[in-house]
């Protein structure tokens, strides 16, 4: 059976990029094998990517842009074409998942600290900016910037990691942020939590349960185990582990980056920038308590993605400065072996994987 891979990238000189916009390839999920199809040239920084839940179309953010985009996807190719861009009224947008109505493209923008909720049209098609959420700083002139907007299983609560300002010495107001959101009243705050914030809290991967929620804090190199209350939002933090070895005393920047869990919640793995290597974590199905299982070297410069493919057969790992995505095979006991493949794409920062036979879900993002 036929799926589709969508690789976003950085393409400006100013992130000192070499991609080319968005990459598609053909695979299968049971050899892993990719074979590339298109270029979608003509997008600046085409950074992350999702889906709408009929995946029909695709939607991208331009990082270190104020725009996103709308193109539609053939079913029968893969192949991607351009409907329309639009201005979101955010600066840096660096997520976009679809609300649960699917009526809505919801986006965090890092550049001016606000969540912005685009209307879909029948068409696929981009509309205008209906609800803007903006979240406060822990000072005056200081901004809490969403990195991520992340559903929970149920796509009851979407959860929103906030980072501080480009200075450290300030962090968010709040770095767990948990809102409801609706077509009729858009954004509803329901729960906020420090989260270690000036730890810079990036990314959160759920648990299939949707009882465990793991943040990764990209300055200082943790990951935060909550627990999620469903009837009320509230997160309760249960455990804080390292995404470094013991030993690691590089004196360079290192800063941990992207977050998965494999399909039945028993391996999490997390990309480390700057000490180029992959942890990885066995999750207790009882406590949901992480344990680690060693690391492996990102096989590249700067891993700011990783993510599984939706059979958790592989890993695969964006090295956004060494131009190359390595896929790892992931064993039955939580470990990563490299496999053979060479994946060359430039400056690859986010893999989106589609299957168009299974109607009405919304894929794999980050």
């Amino acid at each position: 059976m036929k799926h589709y891979v969508y690789v976003g990238s950085r393409t400006t000189r100013e992130r000192n990029a070499r991609g080319n916009g968005i990459e598609v390839y053909e695979t299968d999920y049971s050899t892993g094998i990719w074979r590339h199809i298109q270029t979608v040239e003509g997008l600046e920084n085409p950074s992350y990517l999702c889906m709408d839940k009929t995946h029909n179309y695709l939607y991208a953010v331009h990082g270190d842009q104020t725009h996103a985009s709308a193109l539609k996807i053939d079913h029968e190719s893969g192949c991607l074409s351009l409907i329309n861009t639009v201005d979101i009224h955010g600066q840096n947008p660096v997520y976009l998942i679809p609300d649960k109505s699917n009526q809505f493209i919801l986006i965090s923008c890092l550049g001016t600290e606000n969540i912005v909720a685009v209307k879909r049209n029948s068409d696929g098609s981009l509309g205008n900016v209906a609800f803007n959420y903006h979240l406060p700083g822990a000072e005056e002139g200081k901004n809490s910037c969403p990195h991520q907007i992340f559903y929970d299983r149920h796509e009851k609560y979407l959860i929103v990691s906030a980072k501080g300002g480009r200075d450290i010495t300030t962090g968010a107001k709040t770095g767990i942020n948990v809102f409801t959101f609706s077509p009729e009243e858009g954004f509803l705050p329901v729960f906020t939590l420090g989260g270690r914030n000036l730890d810079e809290c990036r990314h959160v991967a759920v648990h299939p349960n949707n009882r465990f929620v793991y943040q990764v804090n990209e300055r200082r190199n943790v990951v935060i185990s909550y627990l999620l209350n469903e009837e009320t939002g509230e997160m309760i933090p249960f455990q804080t582990s390292q995404t470094l070895p013991d030993n690691c005393a590089d004196p360079k920047l290192i800063l941990a980056s992207g977050i998965d869990i494999t399909k039945d919640g028993r391996y999490l793995y997390v990309s480390n920038r700057g000490h180029d290597s992959v942890a990885l974590f066995e999750a207790d199905p009882i406590s949901g308590k992480l344990s680690s299982l060693g690391f492996v070297p990102s096989m590249g410069d700067f891993p700011r993605f990783l993510g599984i493919d939706p059979e958790s057969r592989f890993l695969y790992v964006a090295n956004e400065r060494s131009d190359n995505i390595a896929q790892y095979e992931i064993q039955k006991d939580g470990h990563l072996v490299l496999t053979s493949q060479k994946i060359r794409t430039g400056s690859p920062v986010c893999i989106l994987f589609a299957d168009f036979s299974i109607p009405f879900c919304t894929g794999r993002r980050i």
